[in-house]
């Protein structure tokens, strides 16, 4: 009031009173609530998502988060990787929990946004409630839960000692094992040198192996990504724009202006890849042929 005061020369022509602002200023609340309530019933994408989803959809992550707006609601973006090895996101809800019938709603909104549908691969975190709604709306999708996550849980679930002396052993069998039988069989033996055989959590996880081990997804197209890691990291590009501060309409307008961001990053890699060619090693056709398919950082992923 004071500014507007000093603005018009003196509150005689300012034309309103500091109560009618108070006024103005809870009919402007009361109205953002209403618009936040009805976003909590959003899934939202905009038209360049729906394009790079029926080109890159084949292989979505799906992770979720806190800390970006007001009113605590979970953060729920599906994700995926361009041709520039790049994150890209096809679409994003918020949930008032981590239920079944939550993730439910969500992927079959998911599903109806979406040109391409379903994806072929989902990679999640290993979450039961989250596991139940994926077998429910994508009983046909590859679900692979995150790499990254499990290894973590190897120095929690081990004792120290066991820890040290085979987690390396462990870890290489996971990494170079390259099928199904020669993984259950290095697997055997590493267990059994390091007297793990009864550790229940480790039992737990050879059950579950065909969802997390590498070796069960070699025939199965994933784009190199193995870990939901892809969706912290967009996460982490997300806050950079929003905050537990914003209101969900605050959040819409720069979660939007966050993805031309990311659009023009993509669309920077565009131009370099029109006007420059990667340099190639050798005269050989299959380099040669692969620098003019292939953009830059696909060519040095190959390498």
């Amino acid at each position: 009031m004071r500014f507007l005061e000093i603005e018009y020369g003196g509150p005689e022509h300012v034309g309103y009173t500091e109560k009618d602002i108070r006024n103005c200023e809870k009919i402007l609340r009361d109205e953002q609530k209403g618009i936040d309530a009805e976003i909590l019933t959003e899934f939202f994408i905009l038209p360049i998502s729906r394009m790079t989803n029926s080109v890159f959809g084949d292989i979505v992550v799906f992770h979720t988060t806190y800390n970006t707006n007001k009113y605590g609601m979970i953060f729920a973006p599906f994700v995926g990787v361009n041709n520039h090895h790049q994150t890209i996101v096809f679409g994003c809800g918020f949930l008032s929990d981590e239920k079944t019938e939550s993730f439910v709603w969500l992927f079959n909104k998911f599903i109806k946004a979406m040109p391409k549908g379903a994806p072929n691969v989902i990679i999640t975190d290993q979450d039961l409630a989250m596991t139940k709604a994926i077998a429910q709306v994508f009983p046909q999708v590859v679900h692979r839960y995150c790499l990254w996550r499990i290894l973590n849980k190897f120095s929690e679930k081990l004792n120290p000692v066991t820890f040290r002396d085979y987690y390396r052993s462990i870890k290489n069998v996971l990494q170079n094992s390259t099928t199904p039988n020669e993984f259950d069989k290095s697997w055997e033996d590493v267990i059994k040198c390091a007297n793990l055989e009864k550790n229940e959590w480790l039992l737990l996880m050879y059950e579950l192996r065909q969802k997390w081990v590498p070796a069960y997804f070699n025939h199965v197209f994933c784009a190199g990504i193995s870990s939901s890691q892809r969706s912290k990291s967009s996460h982490a590009f997300f806050k950079k724009y929003v905050s537990n501060k914003n209101s969900l309409m605050d959040f819409t307008t720069r979660f939007n202006r966050a993805l031309r961001h990311q659009r023009h990053n993509e669309l920077v890699d565009d131009h370099i890849d029109l006007n420059e060619c990667p340099k190639i090693k050798s005269k050989r056709p299959m380099e040669t042929q692969m620098v003019k398919v292939y953009t830059k950082k696909m060519v040095r992923v190959s390498k």
